[in-house]
């Protein structure tokens, strides 16, 4: 049997270390699944039940492994459910290959059957992204594709005409086109920046006396260097939410997290400092960064293009987070003051206090903040732990705490919903042996909740524990709070999640008390097999900010005024929240 333009792109695929592959079948790319159903033993096809589960799978598989995330779609719609999937992956810089299929080549463009140009569709997207011309074409493009999209850390787009997909790879071929004369060796570069930069950065950073460390998912592997600075320093890291991992939450030199998200310590760090070093961070919220001209900047980034992105640096190191900080570190002269840290441990401890009070509450309705700090101080210390958007992403910011080895993401600068179960399968898929738990709101569970069934037919053991308080709160507290709005069409009809997930063949438990949540979250990570907990809580808890702004109060004062929807309960909620940070 020949040789077939789908047999090449697959064998190209595994040549580059693909062993998964996440996505659904269909008539645009049957000519592809027939290559991978023939090398089904050397390569695994992962059949979810949205094509935006299946770019959302790659994302993270690609997030919490560091290696190439492949996603496969049919033409038309199949291709165009990949689309914020793969923005999620553009956005903060993952790399992801997206397979998708078109119809036949000598119809395109003639208003045929599913005729959508998704190399066209895809052109924003894409760091790389191309049309397979013909069967000579595939290897040239798809290795292309796997170089461009790990080179460049983005996403990566080959498209291939039904027709052509079971072509013989001897047809068609020009006489330049020399067969196997592209390379599937990546031959990545140091990512060092030059000794004189590095004295120079040395140098500002020597003539601190309020420095302050802002390390982002860049800085994720470079834990020991991260404290080792810090100390040199005596400097507090804060942590945008996508490096949260980056150094445990319990260690002396971090304050937490940063923004809406973050701790009042934090933002009192970078409130008063003098001195700032961004490593591997572009944390898009400028409000939250020291005025400019306040502190002097050093910024590690591997990608040029981002150096002074946020804020106005003096002196910008190019280069992998981890690679620049061992070099940095020799040139550095310990501060024998500690007192600025000091203040911001101090600071930490105050916050902790809070968020343990937060967190063992015993109020009814139950807190959503009980829930994480129950589920936190559960987990294993090898755990990887994936949230979505919304009032649930402040929830895991501030109540889960990093330990060990523990990996944490979600989908940071795009900020989409529905990402959180898919994140957890593509994290299970890769580490097996690993606790995989997804932390998620009702909300956005519900607009992918099929991919339970995924779980099921592949027997992965991922625990799902879904806040549900029938509303889409993040954005209720945002039509109140950022406009003095009342609440709109946010609330949702409700779900028996615990229901949904026994249908779909896993173990489903629900939680409404206080008094019996850590016990039924132990239950369910004990449980083998997938397993949803559903926890009932308070829709009126708002997430709120380690700050409230005077601008913030008056917002939120006349949104109830005109009108929002339980204003009284929610008055109530807020006042004694905000009292409990007072006393």
């Amino acid at each position: 049997m020949k040789t077939t333009a789908s047999d090449v792109l697959v064998e190209t695929l595994l040549a580059w270390g693909v062993d998964t592959v996440f996505g659904i079948p269909g008539d645009g790319i049957n000519g592809i699944i027939e290559a991978f159903r023939k090398r089904q033993d050397r390569i695994r096809f992962i059949q979810v039940r949205h094509e935006e589960a299946a770019a959302f799978a790659a994302c993270g598989y690609a997030k919490f492994t560091g290696r190439l995330g492949v996603c496969v779609a049919t033409s038309g719609p199949g291709g165009i459910h990949l689309l914020n999937g793969l923005y999620d992956a553009k956005l903060d810089g993952v790399p992801v290959l997206a397979i998708t299929g078109l119809q036949f080549h000598d119809l395109l463009n003639t208003e045929t059957q599913q005729d959508v140009e998704l190399d066209k569709l895809f052109i924003d997207v894409c760091k790389y992204n191309n049309r397979i011309m013909g069967p000579a074409h595939t290897e040239n493009v798809v290795e292309l594709a796997c170089r461009a999209a790990l080179a460049y850390r983005g996403v990566a787009h080959v498209t291939m005409p039904v027709d052509m997909q079971e072509m013989p790879v001897d047809e068609m071929r020009s006489k330049r086109n020399r067969p196997h004369h592209v390379s599937d060796i990546w031959a990545e570069s140091a990512h060092i920046p030059t000794d004189a930069a590095i004295r120079k950065a040395a140098e500002l950073l020597n003539q601190r006396k309020k420095p302050v460390i802002i390390a982002g998912r860049g800085a994720v592997g470079a834990r020991k260097e991260l404290e080792e600075i810090a100390e040199i320093l005596g400097a507090p890291i804060v942590k945008p939410i996508l490096g949260k991992a980056c150094v445990p939450d319990d260690s002396p030199y971090t304050t937490g997290g940063v923004g809406l998200l973050g701790t009042r310590p934090s933002q009192d760090a970078l409130e008063g400092c003098d001195t700032l070093l961004i490593v591997g961070s572009s944390f898009p919220y400028i409000e939250f960064y020291p005025k400019p001209g306040q502190a002097r900047c050093v910024q590690i980034e591997i990608d040029p293009l981002r150096i002074g992105l946020r804020y106005p640096v003096e002196v910008g190191l190019v280069g992998d987070s981890l690679r620049v900080l061992r070099r940095l570190i020799p040139h550095l002269d310990r501060n024998p003051d500690r007192s600025w840290l000091q203040q911001a441990q101090q600071g930490k401890a105050e916050w902790q206090k809070l968020m343990e009070e937060r967190g063992t509450r015993q109020d009814m309705p139950m807190k959503p903040q009980v829930v994480a700090h129950e589920l936190g101080k559960r987990l294993r210390d090898d755990a990887i732990i994936a949230t979505d958007s919304g009032t649930i992403t402040t929830w895991a910011a501030r109540h889960i705490n990093i330990r060990g080895e523990q990996m944490f993401s979600l989908s940071g600068n795009l900020a989409t919903m529905a990402c959180g179960l898919p994140y957890a399968i593509g994290a299970q898929v890769a580490y097996p042996d690993r606790q995989v738990v997804a932390f998620v709101g009702d909300g956005g569970l519900s607009m992918l909740m099929a991919e339970l069934a995924t779980a099921v037919k592949y027997k992965l053991p991922i625990k799902i524990v879904v806040i549900k308080n029938n509303t889409l709160g993040q954005i209720k507290w945002e039509q109140m709070v950022f406009l003095g709005n009342p609440e709109y069409v946010c609330d949702l009809q409700p779900i028996d999640f615990a229901m949904v997930a026994r249908a779909c063949g896993a173990t489903g438990l629900s939680v409404e008390r206080p008094e019996e949540c850590g016990r039924v979250i132990e239950q369910a990570l004990a449980t083998p097999g997938p397993v949803l907990v559903e926890a009932v809580v308070d829709p009126h808890e708002p997430p709120m900010p380690p700050k409230i702004r005077a601008e913030q109060a008056l917002h939120f004062a006349e949104s109830l005024a005109r009108g929002t929807p339980h204003r009284g309960k929610i008055a109530l909620t807020v006042a004694s929240d905000t009292v409990r940070e007072l006393v």
